[in-house]
């Protein structure tokens, strides 16, 4: 789960990559209101196939601000 919350209405992009850099799913791509949320990776890539356990980076993109995080996964 990968939590954040927005002090502002706006365009939210949350993606996850692997190791090497390749982004692995797409997990939020839309306009979201301001406030607190919560989103649940399912651990599948774009194509809809299980990834390994292993450590995976997240971004967070709105239209004035870029986190990126690491995180582990694991089955």
């Amino acid at each position: 789960r990968i939590a954040f919350a927005l002090p502002h209405a706006g365009q939210v992009k949350l993606e996850i990559f692997n190791v090497l850099g390749q982004r692995v799913a797409l997990v939020v791509n839309e306009y979201r209101e301001a406030g607190v949320y919560t989103e649940e990776w399912n651990s599948r890539d774009e194509a809809g196939r299980s990834v390994a356990s292993g450590v995976y980076l997240y971004r967070l993109s709105t239209g004035e601000f870029t986190s990126t995080r690491k995180m582990i996964l694991m089955k």
